[in-house]
């Protein structure tokens, strides 16, 4: 798997899994989630080769899957969406069960974090879901490094961009937004400028643009 390709919805439900067991003191083995996954060891075992080959779980028989930094992250913002999705699906459109819960799964894999912060806004920022379980914060501990600071060779995440509207813009229009990965391919001699890489098309950067530029290396 490409480290550049979106992880599938399979993907991000297997992290989330993860993240609840080990949230529970307990081990995430391949016989406890094929339990709870409702698929055979196997099946797991393979999924844990993939999300260990792109550095978002560490994995061993004894101990299970624990998730990475970078897998935290992820299974965290899941969990997030998916309890702002509950609470909004219930306050604005009244949904309540199974179908409460099966609307939020769905929709946790294709709404951006833009859109879950004006949900989190409108709803006057909820601490619990409907069901009275707590919403978490994204404010784990993952070192975070100025894009200004990076060697060749890194690959990374965006986190934050603390940018003008009209450079915020352009760097929008050209797929780099926060939450994409990007490789930092080469830089020139001061780090005036930065010639860096999402797979698919190349993108220059300024040193002064770099220096708002909040990212966490992959």
């Amino acid at each position: 798997m490409n480290s550049f390709t979106k992880l599938t919805p399979s993907q991000e439900d297997y992290l989330k899994l993860i993240w609840y067991i080990n949230d529970k003191n307990s081990k995430a083995t391949a016989k406890r989630v094929s339990e709870l996954y409702k698929v055979k060891p196997p099946t797991v075992l393979s999924m844990f080769q993939q999300l260990c080959k792109i550095s978002l779980i560490d994995y061993n028989k004894s101990d299970g899957a624990c998730l990475t930094d970078a897998g935290k992250q992820i299974a965290l913002r899941l969990v997030r969406k998916h309890r702002l999705i509950e609470s909004f699906l219930e306050k604005v459109l009244k949904l309540d069960g199974q179908l409460l819960h099966e609307e939020a799964e769905r929709l946790e894999h294709v709404v951006s974090d833009q859109l879950m912060h004006h949900i989190d806004k409108y709803l006057d920022f909820p601490t619990v879901d409907p069901h009275g379980s707590s919403i978490p914060c994204l404010d784990i501990k993952i070192k975070k490094h100025v894009l200004k600071s990076l060697k060749t060779g890194l690959m990374f995440t965006i986190d934050e961009l603390n940018l003008d509207t009209k450079a915020e813009n352009y760097l929008t229009e050209r797929k780099f937004k926060i939450g994409s990965v990007w490789e930092l391919v080469d830089l020139s001699p001061g780090k005036s400028s930065f010639l860096l890489t999402n797979g698919k098309q190349f993108l220059s950067l300024s040193g002064k643009m770099a220096e708002g530029i909040i990212v966490i290396i992959k």
